[in-house]
């Protein structure tokens, strides 16, 4: 599907918003499974891999036994039609003439070759199931691979998040003390050189725009490192917030927020993927649709979360490499998590990207009981 708004079908899809469906920033009217449907239908068909999969192996199961079922077909109809003609007389009748050419001893030779090739067949078979098994394990050791590769990068991002929390902590404890301290020394300073030191007057009132100033730096800093009211407050007033300092920047573009349902109980590496999905798709806009409509959408099934941004901006040719990593960063941080993240695009249509993650992603595995991890032990004293 494109991201487009001039068909009024896909309007509707990328757009539900605007059309009337879901109220502005506040909770979704709409039920929560039309909810899920609608971000459905943006994604392509490979979002449901394990149908795909069951599919796949019915596909590939019925064709070696419709040809089996062929060649025992054949075989009997052949064997009923030479028992009606009694073709082995017939044969004799046809080759009698050319006794001299051997080919009575013809039937014999053609049942050592059907056995050869019936050899040939079994031996290129079995090289070809050890293929199969080679491949299947190569697919495995992948699979393997992949998941692990995935397990780093979410501790990865779990390491930089818990790091970025614990700065923006420190700036703010720390440094957001000292600049207080120094604002109110110099407010001091310039009281009392009021009327008597012009110059220690002026370097007050500067050391106190200087503090402000980097006060306000420190700030923005914080902002950057740790979304505010993420950890007091949850994530839609956090994107809430996001949303409005983007309204700031961007006043010629038109920005509409929507959740729907609890997101309560996430764990933090999930609330943070979602904040910087959303926080990255807004810088995109900023970039290449400055003066578009955007529109952000967040539902909550009992088994996923969705997130979508949609603009009508000038869109992207997804054939065209692109040069920035800001989608392929969105992409690890969805797949760290066992997500799937899906973008759709046309030049002059629109830009779409839509992220589905499992809703206990990031939460701790649940431990195993008393009788089990005596088990476990057990095992591994033998």
């Amino acid at each position: 599907m494109k991201a487009s708004h001039k068909n009024g079908r896909v309007d509707r899809e990328l757009f539900p918003i605007a059309q009337g469906s879901v109220p502005n920033r506040v909770s979704a009217t709409a039920p929560r499974d039309d909810a899920v449907r609608r971000m459905h239908s943006v994604m392509p068909t490979e979002s449901l891999p394990s149908l795909a999969k069951e599919s796949n192996d019915a596909e590939r199961r019925a064709p070696v036994w419709r040809d089996l079922a062929c060649v025992l077909g054949a075989t009997i109809v052949a064997g009923a039609l030479f028992a009606r003609f009694d073709f082995s007389e017939l044969a004799y009748r046809w080759t009698r003439s050319a006794e001299r050419f051997q080919l009575d001893e013809l039937p014999p030779t053609l049942v050592v070759l059907a056995l050869g090739l019936a050899w040939f067949a079994w031996r290129r078979y079995r090289e070809a199931q050890s293929e199969v098994q080679r491949r299947r394990a190569l697919e495995e050791e992948a699979e393997h691979l992949l998941a692990e590769n995935r397990r780093l990068a979410n501790q990865a991002l779990a390491a930089q998040e818990t790091e970025r929390r614990h700065l923006a902590r420190e700036l703010h404890d720390e440094l957001g003390q000292y600049l207080n301290a120094m604002s109110l020394d110099a407010g001091r300073i310039r009281d009392l050189s009021a009327g008597r030191e012009a110059e220690i007057h002026r370097l007050s009132l500067a050391l106190m725009q200087s503090a402000t100033h980097v006060y306000r730096e420190i700030g923005g800093m914080i902002r950057k490192l740790r979304p505010i009211g993420l950890d007091e407050f949850g994530l839609p007033t956090a994107l809430e917030h996001c949303v409005d300092g983007w309204r700031e920047r961007l006043p010629d573009a038109t920005f509409t927020l929507a959740v729907d349902g609890d997101f309560d109980n996430l764990s933090d590496t999930l609330n943070i993927t979602l904040y910087r999905l959303v926080q990255e798709g807004l810088t995109n806009v900023s970039k290449f649709a400055r003066t578009s409509r955007v529109e952000i959408y967040l539902a909550r099934a009992p088994e996923e979360i969705v997130v979508t941004v949609a603009d009508d901006g000038p869109g992207v040719d997804l054939a065209k490499p692109r040069k920035g990593l800001g989608l392929i960063g969105m992409r690890e941080r969805v797949e760290a998590l066992g997500g799937e993240f899906h973008i759709a695009s046309e030049v002059g249509s629109g830009f779409l990207f839509c992220a589905r993650v499992p809703a206990q992603a990031g939460l701790p595995l649940p431990t195993s009981g008393p009788n089990e991890a005596a088990a476990d032990e057990a095992k591994s004293a033998k």
